[in-house]
């Protein structure tokens, strides 16, 4: 049959693609990265673009829902697409004794580089190490594409079952790309990308799997195991990656949901160093908890879903210039104040387009405070404040920026079904961590170390006040940055903490939520919001 024609405007790049081809995946195999916030169900209207066919106008469309039956010329609006260069991201903390490592190695010895990958189910986050001297010399982030069959693992095991094809089809996105990243890193520090000498990948066991190219089915079922458990040493050709001469190093995996990335933050958080009753919190679209208890080491994750990232929010977006990442209320009837992420070099904050992960929870956080939502997490009925609106597509809604208010031209609230997004992902963080408390009958921890590119973000007192962690001293929570990429780099860099991810593996008791029958109960009465706020 014959190929239909994708031609970009304005610069006129050309490719072809197969009949009745979804324009999404096929801008995505082209290496087009559009946000899809909603796992391209079409609902988020995030991936936008302006269509032009034949005897037609230019007329705006989803790329997800929209297939390719004939040729056609398309414009994609610069907040549609994904501008991996300047999302925000939280920096890979190397823990002291790392350093002191590589502190004797010699300035001119010859400098090997390797990549290290924090394959998370939202966002991808690429380290360019120079493994010689054990230091990360750039990043970047971009999230994950394969968010369009689904925001969370359990859709994406759900969606390579449904179709034949459907496995392959996502291992291909993550490698195409994993190496789109590589190559940009590798040109901006003037290296060829077949000078990068090995790659070191954490994930949790869901996406590890499919970035294998193994069916993660055996995940989604009882007894929710994976279906291999080892560290992997795999051939990048074997992969399908083009242009990278290197081997790729997978970390072990501890059960169906407990795998390499929280073994790469336990590394780097040196929990070998820090006292019983260490809780590691490592806050994402799935959360990952790790306790040293008096009785050894446990872990368990819990599906807090893709709301604390800025997914699946109404007005959710990127940590990229114009989304909303604090936001401060002085009382119920004042006008919120929102802090906005500028672009680089600029000192002006552009007009507010959006909230991202940390927007979201500085947002719920300030509302609680103010009285604005009840424990409930219903907005209260006053109509004297002003902020508060129904005459939004998203129900009642509490108004952070408007058009006419400060000159943007698209309207960001936090929305009631917004709210109930947070709930749900808070009760479940929550409910995970008490669980492990219980196994050496702690009320809390003693340390809470706060993990993960997003977590790093937030204020201590916006998740106590949320309750999204046990109330204890802020002084013992510690951000801690994205320690999942940390503990790739140290990976990356020195065999000896592949070999202790090993060891770490075999000692880590898991506490498997999935089969408790109290989990659900207690989840439910951690939907509400503390009734004493901090």
């Amino acid at each position: 049959m014959k190929k239909h024609c994708v031609t970009i405007l304005p610069h006129g790049r050309k490719f072809e693609v197969e009949p009745e081809r979804n324009l999404m995946t096929s801008l995505i195999e082209n290496s087009i990265f559009l946000r899809s916030d909603c796992g391209g169900r079409g609902v988020c209207g995030k991936c936008r673009v302006d269509i032009s066919r034949k005897q037609h106008e230019s007329e705006p469309h989803n790329a997800c829902t929209f297939d390719v039956v004939e040729d056609i010329s398309i414009e994609i609006p610069e907040r549609s697409m994904l501008s991996s260069h300047i999302i925000k991201k939280a920096p890979a903390t190397l823990p002291a004794s790392f350093v002191e490592m590589f502190k004797d190695v010699a300035e001119d010895k010859v400098k090997r580089f390797g990549v290290a990958i924090d394959l998370g189910t939202t966002t991808i986050a690429l380290y360019l190490c120079n493994m010689t001297h054990g230091e990360v010399v750039a990043s970047l982030s971009v999230k994950n594409p394969q968010a369009h069959y689904g925001d969370d693992v359990m859709s994406r095991i759900g969606a390579v079952a449904e179709k034949k094809g459907n496995l392959d089809h996502l291992q291909k996105l993550v490698v195409k790309t994993i190496q789109w990243g590589c190559e940009k890193l590798a040109a901006a520090h003037e290296l060829t990308p077949d000078q990068l000498a090995k790659m070191v990948v954490v994930g949790n066991p869901a996406m590890v799997h499919l970035f294998l190219g193994v069916d993660p089915a055996p995940i989604g079922v009882a007894p929710y195991a994976p279906a291999f458990y080892d560290a992997r040493n795999t051939d990048c050709a074997e992969l399908g990656f083009e242009r990278l001469s290197l081997q790729v190093y997978t970390l072990p995996q501890v059960s169906g949901f407990i795998g390499g990335d929280i073994l790469a933050a336990t590394l780097a958080s040196e929990i070998h160093e820090q006292p019983k009753g260490t809780l590691i919190v490592d806050i994402g679209t799935n959360g990952e908890i790790v306790y040293k208890s008096k009785n050894g080491m446990y872990a368990t994750s819990c599906a807090t879903g893709p709301a604390f990232e800025g997914a699946s929010i109404s007005c959710g977006m990127q940590a990229i210039p114009g989304a909303i990442e604090k936001v401060v209320i002085a009382d119920r009837y004042s006008a919120p104040e929102n802090v906005v992420i500028k672009k680089n070099n600029s000192s002006k904050a552009p007009h507010p387009t959006g909230l991202c992960g940390s927007g979201v929870i500085s947002g719920a956080a300030e509302l609680y405070r103010t009285g604005i939502i009840e424990p409930s997490g219903a907005f209260v009925k006053d109509s004297n404040i002003t902020a508060l609106s129904d005459q939004v597509k998203n129900g009642k809604s509490y108004i952070l920026s408007n058009p006419g208010g400060d000159g943007g031209t698209v309207e960001v609230a936090i929305s009631q079904k917004d709210i109930r997004s947070i709930q749900l992902g808070k009760a479940a963080l929550i409910t995970g961590i008490e669980f492990l408390l219980k196994e050496d009958d702690s009320q809390v921890p003693e340390i809470i170390i706060v993990a993960g590119a997003f977590g790093s973000y937030l204020e201590k007192g916006d998740m106590i006040t949320l309750g999204m962690l046990p109330k204890i001293e802020l002084h013992d929570i510690i951000n801690s940055g994205n320690l999942a990429g940390a503990g790739a780099v140290m990976a990356l860099c020195s065999e000896q903490y592949l070999q202790r991810a090993k060891e770490l593996a075999a000692e880590m008791k898991v506490v498997d939520l999935a089969l408790s029958t109290e989990f659900q109960n207690v989840f439910v009465q951690r939907l509400g919001f503390p009734e004493v706020l901090c």
